[in-house]
């Protein structure tokens, strides 16, 4: 069970900083679309940021929940 808690830690730092990669391509394409004249396009690409950087807080609290029970867990003992 420890493995996999850890693990999962893991993941969750790999995830958050996987989305900020695709976020900031999400951001440069929205540019681009701008440039375009494809402002609605713009728009729904920088609504999908918005939500990314939501999705990315919703895994840090994950993260932070998980490390803290740990340290909680070390200093009962």
């Amino acid at each position: 069970m420890r493995e996999e808690k850890e693990k999962l830690s893991l993941l969750l730092v790999y995830w958050i900083e996987h989305n900020k990669e695709h976020a900031q391509d999400f951001k440069r394409w929205a540019e681009k679309a701008k440039g375009f004249d494809e402002i609605e396009a713009y728009e729904a690409i920088m609504e999908a940021v918005e939500h990314m950087e939501e999705v990315n807080e919703c895994l840090f609290k994950a993260f932070e929940l998980i490390n803290n029970k740990d340290k909680e867990d070390k200093n009962k003992k």
